[in-house]
């Protein structure tokens, strides 16, 4: 049975732990007041049982204390009952109230426990609120400064492209060849191709022109590729080089273009418009752009071309050039290990020899004689050559040189008179001044050509 359904009333009891004589219970509890002969004193349940000293003193002063003391009558001890009662209620309730006061405690550390680990979580999660937020806005910024710098790359690139397209052109050798190089891209540009082509066609219709120039714009800053290189014909953006063909001629086109000049070559545009695959389908448009592109080895001259006025002759089937035996010394300065050297050289007239009378042309190479045409070759050359002497201009032309050190041989790649196109005649044809030759052109000395070089267009890409 519980203390709570115990039968007992508040009273004196037998010390149930045996360490006194009596105990008092309050109806609920045992309370630590205990009494020993009438004596009482304060004994916790919990307290440690006492020592045998303990116990030897405690019956002594029991004793003496009984000794000529008078018995309390009925109402002393009656009296005395009710206030142990009282003092046993007032205990019990001390006692509760302290149990009351120690619970209250605890669920105050309890709730003040729960408060700080609350306000913690919410301070942990307003700093990585304010974490995350912070990289957000970061993240922002840097976005938006990509942006702009993507934005001003391509405002640049675009001003350096529109500015490339003023430059002066640099036909390249073989651009009036076959059109053999295809262009990539040109099935996102439909639009442009058809702009070149003056309209679209018709279903089934093939619209195709073959004589076309087409420009090469380098494309460094081409967030995709920075080799590319774009095709611009008519002002049209109609596709890019292959990433492979544009790989290799980049640096190439990239100096020309430095050097203020535009490379320009020929082209051939195909369009065509077919029915779709479904039958109320608009009719699908295809398109086909192709370059009359030089190998690389044949893109630029391994010299400069002449400091005079001068224009150069298109590229042509070769012929070849006599006498070159005599001038091995001035040919093996050309020679290279590849097959083949690409040479500026100038047609000048010979007076007639009293041999056949005609007329020859002499073949030179940076002023010095390297050999000369046939007299039936000659002829067909003469009439440009006097046409611009006429004009106070040099007759340039392209030279292949082949061979060793010691046996060279030269042909000439140059447009015959009669096959000359009335529109050449309209502007010199010029070239890039790429390697800094030197000009003897007065009694001072020879003059540097890197103060004309000095002179040109700064480089335009860092990388």
């Amino acid at each position: 049975m519980s203390e709570a359904t115990t039968p007992h009333p508040a009273a004196w009891h037998p010390d149930p732990t045996g360490r006194h004589q009596y105990r008092y219970w309050d109806g609920a509890i045992w309370t630590e007041h205990v009494a020993d002969n009438s004596a009482r004193s304060v004994d916790p349940l919990d307290a440690a049982p006492p020592t045998r000293r303990e116990v030897r003193q405690q019956l002594v002063s029991q004793r003496d204390s009984s000794v000529g003391s008078p018995r309390p009558t009925f109402a002393q001890r009656r009296a005395a009952a009710r206030a142990e009662r009282k003092r046993g209620r007032e205990a019990a309730q001390e006692v509760l109230r302290q149990r009351e006061l120690v619970r209250e405690q605890e669920r105050l550390e309890e709730a003040a426990r729960k408060r700080a680990a609350r306000e913690a979580a919410e301070g942990r999660a307003r700093a990585e609120a304010e974490a995350r937020e912070q990289a957000r806005l970061a993240q922002l910024a840097r976005e938006q400064v990509a942006r702009e710098a993507a934005a001003r790359e391509i405002r640049e690139a675009e001003e350096r492209a529109a500015r490339i397209l003023t430059y002066p052109p640099f036909y390249l050798p073989e651009y009036n060849g076959y059109p053999s190089t295809e262009v990539a891209g040109e099935f996102a540009r439909i639009d442009a191709i058809h702009a070149v082509l003056g309209r679209r066609p018709k279903l089934n219709e093939e619209l195709i022109n073959e004589d076309l120039l087409a420009a090469l714009v380098p494309e460094p800053s081409n967030p995709y590729d920075r080799s590319a290189v774009k095709v611009i014909i008519s002002g049209q953006h109609v596709g890019y080089l292959e990433k492979e063909v544009a790989a290799a001629l980049q640096p190439t086109v990239i100096s020309i273009v430095e050097a203020g000049y535009l490379p320009t070559v020929g082209a051939r545009v195909w369009a065509i418009a077919r029915q779709g695959y479904e039958s109320g389908k608009k009719p699908r448009h295809f398109a086909n752009v192709r370059l009359a592109l030089p190998y690389a080895s044949r893109m630029l001259p391994l010299n400069d071309p002449p400091f005079e006025a001068y224009s150069i002759l298109p590229w042509a089937a070769s012929l070849q050039v006599t006498g070159e035996e005599q001038h091995q010394e001035v040919l093996a300065e050309h020679i290279t290990p590849d097959d083949e050297s690409l040479i500026i050289g100038t047609l000048h007239p010979l007076e007639a020899n009293r041999k056949n009378g005609k007329d020859l042309v002499e073949i030179r190479i940076d002023g010095e004689r390297v050999g000369q045409l046939t007299p039936a070759s000659s002829q067909h050359f003469l009439p440009t050559i006097w046409h611009l002497h006429a004009q106070g201009m040099t007759t340039a032309a392209w030279l292949l040189i082949k061979g060793s050190a010691i046996a060279a041989q030269v042909t000439i790649h140059a447009t015959r008179a009669h096959q000359l196109p009335s529109v050449w005649f309209e502007t010199a044809h010029t070239a890039p001044r790429l390697h800094g030759s030197m000009s003897h052109v007065s009694n001072d000395g020879a003059v540097d050509d890197a103060e004309i070089r000095a002179q040109m267009r700064e480089p335009m890409w860092d990388d």
